[in-house]
């Protein structure tokens, strides 16, 4: 079992996030590659440092380097770009537990990313865990979305962390799939 030292995420881990984060998008990935998982988007020190101020997230290091993190925000809905601020406007129409999305207090978790030579350790049910943890009391519900080619985080996101699939969205040629999550 690998040991991972997990902390609270800071603005300061945005240069480092984003570095790995660009390194596993969509575009930088070919389709093989794509089948352990993705992100959408790309990601800039800026954004990540607005997001990360905004809600806490999680970094988890191993021997110094970044093996993974977890990056959560809630920012207003014009500072995201345009897919999010979509996601945004539908969480009236959404509902999680017989009650609108808009209704809780609520973050957006993600992106999230464990790099692929720290997979199947265990380690995004720790950030995560650390995640529910950090903001228990603070929010009552956490949303993704996930583009539902990626299985692999679907998979992972519904089956292993028990995130619960609330909606879609297309936008654009992609097809994603809304999650959500209650913190406590």
């Amino acid at each position: 079992m690998d040991n991972f030292a997990l902390r609270a995420a800071t603005p300061g881990d945005a240069p480092a996030i984003a570095d790995l984060a660009n390194q596993y998008t969509y575009q930088q990935l070919d389709a093989a590659a794509r089948q352990g998982g993705f992100l959408t988007g790309n990601f800039s020190g800026p954004a990540l440092q607005a997001m990360l101020a905004s809600v806490p997230g999680q970094v988890a290091h191993r021997h110094g380097e970044l093996a993974g993190f977890v990056v959560n925000s809630r920012l207003a809905p014009t500072s995201y770009p345009p897919l999010v601020g979509a996601i945004c406007a539908l969480l009236p129409t959404l509902f999680f537990r017989e009650r609108a999305l808009a209704d809780y207090r609520w973050f957006f978790y993600g992106p999230v990313l464990v790099a692929a030579e720290y997979r199947g350790h265990g380690l995004l049910r720790q950030l995560f865990a650390a995640t529910k943890l950090e903001l228990t009391g603070r929010f009552d519900l956490g949303i993704a979305f996930i583009a539902e080619e990626n299985a692999a985080s679907l998979r992972v996101h519904t089956q292993k962390l028990g995130l619960e699939v609330v909606g879609n969205l297309a936008f654009g040629d992609t097809s994603y799939a809304i999650l959500a999550f209650a913190v406590g």
